[in-house]
């Protein structure tokens, strides 16, 4: 099982689908696109929980869940 993180919505486009989850406990954001909600969009400050994948110039967020 992969781990998975908790975090916060900064902001979501719906006409671009993709947005940016704040980690909580972590420095930093991750990218995420809507294809990773399962097609559905997110609301800015909605609580989710993720699995992060980290490559070397983006962070990213896969298989997110509204809490």
């Amino acid at each position: 099982m992969h781990r998975r993180l908790a975090g916060t919505v900064k902001w979501f486009d719906e006409g671009h689908g993709m947005g940016v989850i704040s980690a909580e406990g972590q420095g930093w954001d991750y990218l995420v696109l809507r294809c990773a909600t399962g097609n559905a969009g997110l609301s800015e400050g909605e609580q989710v929980s993720f699995e992060p994948v980290s490559e070397e110039l983006a962070n990213w967020a896969f298989n997110v869940v509204r809490q």
